[in-house]
């Protein structure tokens, strides 16, 4: 006899709606998380699985616009910086890829 939980039909449907209605979010608001959204967000950001308990993951707050700007600024000259590292090691052959996936629309990625 096994101890896994079952998960009902009902949680199955509502989970892959949630996972088809996922999207990156690339801008941001700018008006103050109420601390007890933030409270409930952190509590349940370390439920989240890592490899050997690692959690890789980083916050940081943000509560002025010289921060956001300096955070922002960070952001774009790291991401930079790994993409030219990526396309570094990469064969001419495969510069061109398309980044994304193709959504319920339809649409296609971006080129790189």
């Amino acid at each position: 006899m096994s101890d896994r939980k079952a998960f009902s039909t009902d949680f199955r449907s509502e989970l892959m709606d949630l996972l088809r209605w996922r999207r990156d979010v690339r801008r941001f608001r700018t008006d103050p998380v109420d601390e007890a959204v933030l409270s409930r967000c952190l509590d349940t950001f370390s439920l989240a699985p890592s490899v050997g308990l690692s959690e890789p993951w980083r916050l940081i707050r943000v509560d002025s616009a010289t921060a956001r700007k300096a955070a922002l600024e960070n952001f774009r000259a790291e991401n930079t910086r790994a993409l030219t590292a990526t396309m570094a090691k990469r064969p001419a052959s495969t510069a061109l890829e398309t980044v994304g996936h193709a959504g319920s629309t339809g649409s296609a990625g971006r080129l790189l």
